[in-house]
């Protein structure tokens, strides 16, 4: 029995030792998925596809630093247009390249750092004096150091918000487009909080004035006067008229003196003077009945029209 018990045990070591081992992989190391992500990225920007290749050198970077990898990071970014931080990307690539004594390396950034240079866009920020503590700068949403203000300071091409702020005043925006090679210069005038609420907050106890109320009075005053005016022309070439009338015979349109010639030729013009203010008192009332309160929409037309033996002005108002 005991021998039995031997030789199955002997059997059962004999076969775990030639049965086939499964063998467990590795875990991919953080330097191993940078490698390919650079090497993906490479492909990528011979292609002229930026705008992927680049947040794969960014992460490539970032899961294993290294000089030649931040130098190709600042080189997609330049190509993909973001040209101040392709140029920020360069200098510290240069600056990595002379620690880690790559000539080539520094040669590169450096060549592209002075073509850079003139072509960057750039933002100058000045706020006025006396500058107020606590003083605090946003740029596309992001904190800025106040050192920059009066300094020209590069940025990406395309639109930028800059939000100046400060305890007891009001936040000062600007939102503005840079473009390559032009700085946009930016002025803030920063007013204090309660200064701002006055001048939008009128007073409860003081009641607005309406709208065109002063205006209008002067209207009706003029149209008043050119009515009466109308009508004292009117009474003198109604005077000149009768005048001529004795002297003159209309049918035949003869007039045996002077007087008659003179009553005719005043009759006319003190005729064509009352009927000029008349249309003009007629405008201005128009006109004043135009100037409502503003409480509803309303159009007006002020027109002429011929008709038989002489003319009319028209005001015509839609509510």
């Amino acid at each position: 029995m005991i021998r039995r018990r031997v030789a199955t045990l002997l059997a059962i070591a004999a076969a775990s030792a030639v049965a086939p081992r499964v063998a467990t992989a590795a875990p991919l190391t953080d330097e191993q998925v940078a490698q390919s992500l650079f090497e993906t990225a490479r492909a990528l920007m011979e292609r002229g596809d930026y705008a992927k290749a680049c947040p794969m050198l960014v992460e490539s970077q970032r899961l294993d630093p290294g000089g030649g990898t931040l130098l190709n990071v600042a080189l997609c970014h330049e190509g993909e247009g973001k040209l101040a931080t392709a140029y920020f990307e360069l200098n510290q690539a240069a600056t990595q390249a002379v620690k880690d004594g790559r000539k080539d390396r520094e040669e590169i950034a450096r060549q592209h750092i002075a073509a850079l240079a003139p072509k960057l866009p750039r933002l100058l920020v000045r706020v006025s004096e006396p500058r107020p503590d606590g003083l605090a700068i946003r740029i596309d949403g992001a904190p800025a150091n106040v050192a920059i203000l009066d300094v020209p300071t590069p940025v990406d091409p395309g639109k930028h918000v800059v939000e100046v702020s400060a305890p007891g005043y009001t936040t000062s925006h600007w939102e503005g487009e840079s473009t390559p090679s032009v700085t946009s210069e930016v002025t803030v005038v920063l007013t204090p909080a309660a200064a701002a609420d006055a001048g939008t907050m009128p007073s409860k106890d003081v009641e607005r004035p309406k709208r065109g109320t002063s205006t209008r009075t002067y209207l009706l005053l003029g149209a008043g006067g050119l009515t009466v005016g109308s009508i004292v022309f009117f009474a003198l070439s109604t005077t000149a008229r009768s005048a001529a009338l004795e002297k003159c015979i209309p049918d035949r349109n003869f007039c045996s003196d002077a007087d008659g010639v003179d009553a005719v030729g005043r009759a006319r013009a003190f005729a064509w003077v009352s009927v000029g203010m008349l249309a003009s008192a007629a405008a201005m009332g128009g006109v004043s009945l135009f100037m409502g309160d503003g409480s509803s929409a309303r159009t007006a037309t002020l027109s002429a029209r011929p008709i038989a033996g002489g003319g009319a002005l028209s005001f015509e108002r839609r509510f």
